[in-house]
């Protein structure tokens, strides 16, 4: 006995299962390089690490000044002594001068400050951009899975109707009919959470994005295979030039080294210079009460004899040891992580090729010769239902599997330090 045409109809849709879903009017589609590039320039958080940069720019550029001049004003009289009208007025100047390098050093240790402030901020934005690379490439596999539920369903709530309403004119079985309705049931279960997931997924995006609560945001594009198995061998020397973290603390080390040249240059304190001009009156015996100027220069030099400023030398060299032991440590986790990346990656594409290429097509083929095997009462609706699924699985594995490689092809690009940053826009 031939299949109902609804069912054939029905069936035929298989062949299209991964679709993409339709955007509503309200839901804005975004780009992989577009949500990454909103992202740098929306972001709350980013904006206020921005801040720092320019609060390491301002010290930079005022430090390296001489303290402020004194002036010095002091007046004396003998009235509570002889009372013989004898007075004195004296102005003084004085400035502090350092004996070192110190001002030059200073700056240097400010610029030093603003350096890392930079690599800082850089690193914010490769940590901002590969989080919203991993939001929109879930968003994608989340909608792929949708878009497949929702097709699944839709077939499966066209052939139990139709087989329900068989079942009143005494062609069908009951029994098939209330499988199917429990498969149409499973079915709308799993394009449930499909849905939850997709939901989840355009939450996490629309908040990394800086976009109100209300906006609906969809993943617009597709993300490719390369042809060929990727490599497994980490670019050490590639990854450690170009991760800003690593690249961090190496200025950490260029900040320390400042530190203590300036700790050495501080061992001698500032000396101070006072110019100063004096006015007295006094009694001169035998002719009486006369007036008489001076003018001066006065120097003050401080010995290093009981403090040497030690304790900012210590610091500063074990800020600098604590550096270098820091991008040993550092060599060692990018070079594990980066080859544990690069080996799941390349096992995941093998992994998805044969899905794709030996997996998928074996149930396309079994569907097939079960449609055909049933035009010729051969198979019934229960096998072909079980093809169906075994389609689906399979479907399903081959989206999450692209999705877990997209994952790691992104976790990769983060590691070895060649993860694209857009500029904002």
């Amino acid at each position: 006995m031939h299949p109902p045409a609804p069912i054939l109809a029905a069936l035929a849709i298989l062949g299209t299962l991964i679709a993409t879903p339709t955007a509503s009017s309200e839901t804005t589609s975004i780009t992989r390089e577009a949500a990454m590039s909103t992202a740098l320039h929306n972001n709350r958080e980013l904006a206020v690490a921005a801040l720092e940069i320019d609060r390491a720019r301002s010290q930079a550029h005022w430090a390296g000044r001489l303290d402020n001049p004194e002036i010095e004003l002091s007046a004396s009289s003998d009235q509570l002594g002889l009372n013989d009208d004898e007075s004195t007025i004296a102005l003084a100047l004085s400035q502090r001068f350092p004996l070192t390098s110190r001002l030059r050093h200073e700056k240097n240790l400010r610029q030093r400050h603003l350096d890392l402030a930079t690599i800082e901020f850089r690193l914010r934005q490769r940590q901002l951009a590969y989080e919203v690379d991993q939001a929109w490439i879930t968003l994608r596999s989340a909608s792929r899975l949708r878009a497949l539920d929702e097709e699944l369903l839709a077939l499966s709530q066209e052939i139990s109707l139709f087989l329900q309403s068989k079942v009143k004119l005494g062609e069908a079985s009951a029994l098939d009919a209330a499988q199917a309705k429990l498969n149409t049931a499973l079915i709308a279960q799993e394009f449930g959470k499909a849905r939850n997931k997709v939901n989840a997924a355009s939450t996490r995006l629309r908040h990394l994005l800086g976009l109100p609560p209300g906006k609906q945001i969809s993943a617009s594009g597709e993300t490719t295979l390369p042809t060929s198995a990727p490599s497994t061998k980490p670019d050490l020397t590639t990854a450690l030039r170009n991760r800003p973290d690593y690249a961090a603390l190496a200025a950490s080390g260029a900040l320390g080294q400042a530190q203590l040249t300036l700790a050495l240059a501080q061992r001698w304190d500032d000396i101070a210079v006072r110019v100063f001009a004096e006015r007295e009156r006094a009694v001169d015996a035998p002719d009486g009460l006369e007036a008489n100027t001076f003018l001066g220069i006065g120097f003050s030099i401080p010995l290093p004899l009981r403090k040497k400023n030690e304790i900012a030398i210590e610091n500063a060299q074990i800020e600098i040891e604590k550096a270098r032991r820091m991008q040993a440590a550092k060599n060692f986790a990018i070079h594990s992580e980066l080859a544990g990346a690069l080996q799941a990656r390349h096992d995941t594409y093998l992994l998805l090729k044969s899905t794709q290429s030996d997996a998928l097509p074996l149930a396309e083929k079994n569907l097939t010769d079960l449609r055909t095997a049933q035009q010729n009462g051969q198979a019934n609706l229960i096998q072909i239902q079980r093809a169906q699924e075994q389609l689906l699985k399979l479907h399903t594995s081959a989206i999450e599997l692209h999705n877990t490689y997209d994952l790691l092809d992104a976790k990769v690009r983060f590691l070895s330090g060649t993860y694209p940053i857009p500029t904002p826009k």
